[in-house]
C-alpha cells in the first residue's frame, strides 16, 4: 500500500537527551497508527517533527510524499493536529478558537462556520460555542481540540493522547468520530491507554529509548511472545521469603512480582505454572489466574525488563 507517512533516520537531541535515536517507520495511507510508550519516550516528539512544530537534527520526514522541513505549509495544511496539553486561547470564546484556526487555514467563512455548526454538534458541544473555554470542563476542551484539529478537513491526523483525562462520555463521543472517520484518514496517535490502543489501531509500535522495539498488528505482536503467558496466584496470608527465594529455584519463570498477596510472572512452559503452584499450596494458596500476554504485558516487558 501507498505510504502516507515516511521517517527516515529521523534524530532528535535536546541538550544531552537522545530523544530519537535514528527512527525510521511508514504509515500506510487509510490506516491508523498508535504510539505506545512511557513519559519521556518520544511520543510526542514525534508528532510534534510532523506537523513542523519542531525541528529534527538528522534524517528526513515525508507527508504525503513532501518533504515536512522544505514543503512544511503543504504538509501542515493536510495535517490536523490535537496536543496533548489544551492550549485553547481563553480570552475568546469557543466558536473564535475554531474561527481564528479555520482562517489559518485558509478556509471561507462560510465553510468554517458549516464546519463549525456539524462537528459542536457531532461532539455535543452546540451549546457551548459563546462560552470562553475555561468555563468548560476538562472533557469538553478536549473536544473543542479534537474539532479544532478537524475544521479543516485534513487527510491526516495526529493525535497526542487524545483522550487522557477525559470522561467516559466525551471520550466516547470521540472514538465514535473516529470509528466513522478514519477509513478516509490516516491516523498516528500516541496513547499509554492499552484498551484503546488494542481496539482502534490497525497497527501498534512500543517506542522505547528513542526507537521502536516492536512494530505490527496486535495479533503479530502476541505471536512473537511464542506462547509467553501471563499467571497470577493469590494467597490468603503474607508470603514468606522463604518461599520467593526457592521461586528462584526455577530459572524459566520469568520476571516474578509481588503485589501484596497476588504473585505474578510469566513463562514459556505450562509446566513451570505447575511447578510454582504445586510450591504454592504449601503456602496458602487461595486463587489463580492465567491468560496470554496482552498488549500491557509486552510493553511491560520491554521497559521494565525481564521477558526477554
Amino acid at each position: 500500500m501507498e505510504a502516507s507517512i515516511t521517517l527516515k533516520s529521523v534524530g532528535k537531541t535536546i541538550g544531552k537527551n537522545i530523544l530519537l535515536a535514528d527512527l525510521s517507520f511508514g504509515v500506510e495511507k487509510g490506516s491508523t497508527f498508535v504510539l505506545i510508550g512511557e513519559n519521556g519516550s518520544g511520543k510526542s516528539i514525534i508528532l510534534r517533527l510532523l506537523v513542523g512544530l519542531i525541528e529534527k537534527d538528522t534524517g528526513s520526514l515525508y507527508i504525503h510524499g513532501k518533504d515536512v522541513s522544505t514543503r512544511s505549509i503543504s504538509t501542515r495544511s493536510i495535517c490536523g493536529y490535537m496536543p496533548q496539553v489544551v492550549n485553547l486561547d481563553d480570552e475568546v470564546t469557543v466558536k473564535e478558537n475554531l474561527i481564528i484556526y479555520g482562517k489559518l487555514h485558509g478556509l471561507k467563512n462560510n465553510r468554517i462556520i458549516k464546519n463549525i455548526k456539524h462537528w459542536s454538534e457531532v461532539l455535543g458541544f452546540s451549546e457551548y460555542l459563546n462560552y470562553l473555554p475555561y468555563d468548560l470542563s476538562y472533557g469538553y476542551q478536549k473536544l473543542v481540540l479534537f474539532a479544532r484539529c478537524l475544521i479543516h478537513e485534513p487527510e491526516v491526523l495526529l493525535l497526542d493522547e487524545p483522550t487522557s483525562g477525559m470522561d467516559p462520555g466525551s471520550r466516547n463521543r470521540l472514538w465514535n468520530v473516529i470509528d466513522k472517520i478514519y477509513k478516509d484518514k490516516t491516523i498516528i496517535f500516541a496513547s499509554q491507554n492499552f484498551t484503546e490502543a488494542e481496539r482502534y489501531s490497525d497497527r501498534i509500535a512500543i517506542l522505547h529509548n528513542g526507537n521502536i522495539k516492536m512494530d505490527g498488528n496486535l495479533e503479530k505482536l502476541i505471536e512473537s511472545t511464542h506462547g509467553l503467558t501471563r499467571y497470577s496466584i493469590t494467597f490468603s496470608e503474607s508470603i514468606s521469603e522463604e518461599f520467593m527465594n526457592q521461586l528462584k529455584s526455577f530459572p524459566r519463570v520469568k520476571n516474578p512480582k509481588l503485589k501484596g498477596l497476588e504473585l505474578e510472572f510469566y513463562s514459556r512452559e505450562r509446566k513451570q505454572f505447575f511447578n510454582v503452584l504445586k510450591l504454592a499450596i504449601d503456602y496458602g494458596l487461595s486463587d489463580l489466574d492465567t491468560s496470554i500476554c496482552s498488549l500491557r504485558d509486552l510493553y511491560l516487558g520491554l521497559t521494565e525488563g525481564g521477558l526477554e
